[in-house]
């Protein structure tokens, strides 16, 4: 099944679904539980919440409200025909708070305290309220005097509008003292910036500096294109070779503005030298066809050439230097032109920096004869009277007579019953934080480890004040269905481990229950056809013996301490294979008496003979003898009532049990409500049951 789960998410999430409703199910039932036994704390804040609403309307005196409407509207007409108008969202709101405020509630009273001195003043509270969609507002004014009360919502209607308007006359007041004192200080500023320009038109000759502007530029640009003549000549002259050069250049790229005069009459005189050197060349090639080099005439050109060549050497010469020297003419003029660029573009900067500074302080002084105009221009328009009555603010209905008014009584007993109802709940709640008492077995499995082997629902007492043990046929179905649950519980465990023949029942207080629940695991063991044996282990209260209707005289005592024989104590019940073991007269120290050594004889001989040993002993918190007994067996049930231990108790009872290395074998949750949740299932037992009786 677990795989199963593991393989589909959607039972995953169905087992999620469950364990939350039983959860929600579970805490329920625990404030059903509260509720149940603490009732009387919400019957109790109840009382207290309508009692004190009931006594304070009793106290409460008459109380007498009047009614009054005024208009107030955001929105004021400006002598130029404008419009202020203030923003709405905020507005409103403003008026009714400026209403409430204590500024004009005092001015109200003193109004009636100087027209109607004879008026006793009494508290009056304002409450208004604006109208929906409408600028009007509704006034109400609740005290316990009416001449007063209706006296005070006329003074506070009055009072409000005169508040209103003294703030309208004070804010213009101080708004026409505000542009005063503005254009006086513009009036000054205008004069310092007057002065400022004469100032500087007497340092600098702003005409002149104009037109230095205005040529400056076209100055530079014409500087610039000669700059940049010079340096283009300067680069071709430095990019042609030596021969490209004295031959003036290379498809026409020589002009006259690349070269002075002297130079295009060497370069000219170059070119025809070396034409005569090819001529003479070319006739040496022709005569040397028919003639003999040693032929004076072929002798007489190649002197010529020769001649030629030496001339064409001293031009080439000539030409290097010349060109040498246009060269160095050509950086002369670039530097000098350098200069004189770098001269005027500092006067055109110097020039337009004064002119900029000029520019500048004429702006200035039009800014501040514009808001100087503007600022005449607002005095003239400022009209204090005008302002105000032109705003929209009036009363549409004065006060009217103070009518008594009662309020709803029972509202308000409502209203104390529902305070006290969640009072007492939230102590209630307070008291579920605080109490631990274990109610369901989620309580057990969520504070302790051991499991919860078996849940015993809560069953009639009888007159004798003992509970009936279980019986073959018993007609509590789900009691005995219960009690067979846990002995399965407890046979089945020798499956997952060493099968336990030595049980203690036991618990961490008194009137848990545990005496029944060992003495119904017994029985049940026993009609499962183990042989089973019960045993009074509880040497200072033992009252086991009252369940089987015998005495406590002859049991386990006198076997440890007189000596008796095990099997002149050991009683026969009516049941087939059941045994019991009454706990004898008391002794005056059991706890010595169960650690002997002839108690330990005792059990090992009860191994020998049953398959199981049921002890019910002491609670462990009211003495030592369990716990330090409970290591001498296979393991502890340990029995807790629902409702009633403590979950403080069970951690100190397992705390002692764990310090002497005891294994608690689990939990019993007894007298268990049949409405718990840990019971719902249970209740199937029932509908099987009824089935039955009817068809037998």
């Amino acid at each position: 099944m677990d795989s199963f789960l593991k393989q589909n998410p959607v039972g995953d999430e169905s087992e999620k679904q469950l364990e939350w409703a039983e959860t929600i199910y579970s805490w329920v039932f625990r404030g059903r539980f509260l509720l149940r036994k603490f009732w009387w704390i919400l019957l109790l804040t109840l009382s207290i919440g309508v009692g004190y609403q009931a006594f304070n309307e009793l106290k409460r005196e008459p109380r007498y409200v009047s009614y009054a409407r005024m208009i107030v509207s955001g929105r004021i007409a400006l002598p130029d025909g404008g419009v202020y108008s203030e923003e709405l969202s905020h507005f409103f709101g403003t008026q009714i708070q400026l209403m409430q405020s204590p500024q004009v509630q005092k001015r109200a009273r003193d109004r009636i305290t100087a027209l109607k001195p004879d008026l006793k003043a009494v508290p009056v509270f304002l409450r208004p309220s604006r109208i929906p969609e409408t600028s009007i507002f509704m006034l109400s004014a609740e005290g316990i005097e009416p001449e007063y009360t209706q006296s005070f919502l006329d003074a506070c209607l009055q009072e409000y509008i005169n508040f209103r308007r003294e703030m309208r006359s004070q804010t213009s007041e101080s708004t026409l003292l505000a542009i005063t004192e503005e254009l006086l200080r513009l009036e000054e500023e205008i004069e310092q910036g007057e002065n400022a320009i004469v100032d500087f038109q007497k340092i600098n000759n702003i005409v002149f500096t104009q037109e230095q502007v205005s040529t400056a530029g076209s100055y530079l640009s014409k500087l610039k294109n000669q700059m940049a003549d010079l340096r283009t000549q300067s680069s071709l002259l430095e990019s042609l070779s030596l021969e490209q050069q004295m031959n003036g250049g290379s498809e026409g790229e020589q002009t006259d503005e690349f070269l002075t005069l002297s130079a295009l009459d060497m370069s000219q005189n170059y070119k025809e030298v070396k034409n005569q050197v090819e001529q003479l060349k070319a006739e040496i090639d022709e005569f040397s066809i028919y003639m003999k080099p040693g032929h004076p005439k072929i002798i007489g050109l190649k002197q010529e050439i020769e001649r030629t060549e030496n001339m064409l050497e001293i031009y080439r010469r000539q030409g290097i230097e010349k060109i040498s020297e246009q060269k160095s003419i050509l950086r002369a003029r670039i530097d000098n032109l350098d200069k004189v660029i770098a001269e005027w573009e500092h006067t055109a900067l110097d020039n337009s920096r004064r002119m900029a500074e000029f520019d500048r302080l004429n702006s200035r002084l039009e800014r501040s004869r514009t808001l100087y105009q503007r600022l005449l221009g607002s005095i003239q328009s400022i009209d204090l009277n005008l302002n105000v009555d032109q705003e929209t603010l009036a009363i549409l209905e004065n006060a009217t007579a103070a009518r008594m008014v009662r309020g709803s009584v029972s509202k308000k007993l409502a209203q104390g019953g529902l305070a006290g109802l969640m009072i007492g709940a939230g102590l209630i709640f307070l008291i579920g934080v605080i109490d631990n008492r274990i109610v369901s077995a989620e309580d057990i499995s969520l504070r302790f480890e051991p499991p919860v082997l078996g849940i015993i629902p809560l069953e009639k007492i009888t007159d004798s004040g003992q509970l009936e043990p279980i019986k073959p046929k018993d007609d509590r179905h789900l009691f005995a269905e219960a009690c067979r649950a846990l002995r399965s519980s407890l046979l089945f465990m020798e499956d997952q481990g060493s099968k336990p023949q030595c049980i203690i029942v036991t618990s961490a207080v008194p009137s848990e229950g545990k005496s029944m629940i060992s003495t119904n695991l017994s029985i049940t063991l026993a009609l499962a056809a183990s042989r089973t044996i019960l045993v009074d282990l509880d040497l200072r209260r033992g009252q086991l013996y009252k369940v089987f209707g015998t005495t406590r005289k002859d049991g386990l005592h006198e076997v440890i301490n007189n000596g008796v024989e095990l099997d002149d104590v050991i009683q026969k019940t009516e049941i087939e294979n059941f045994d019991f073991i009454p706990c004898g007269v008391y002794p005056d120290r059991p706890g010595e008496l169960l650690l002997s050594e002839h108690m330990e004889q005792i059990l090992r001989e009860l191994k020998e003979r049953y398959d199981y040993i049921i002890f019910d002993t002491a609670p462990i918190l009211a003495t030592d003898d369990t716990s330090s007994f409970a290591a001498k067996t296979d393991g502890v049930l340990f029995a807790v009532r629902s409702s009633k231990t403590q979950a403080r108790q069970v951690k100190a009872s397992m705390e002692r049990l764990h310090l002497r290395g005891t294994t608690v074998l689990g939990f019993i949750l007894n007298f268990v409500d049949t409405q718990n949740p840990d019971y719902y299932y249970y209740k199937k037992y029932s509908y099987y049951y009824t089935a039955d009786s009817l068809a037998s």
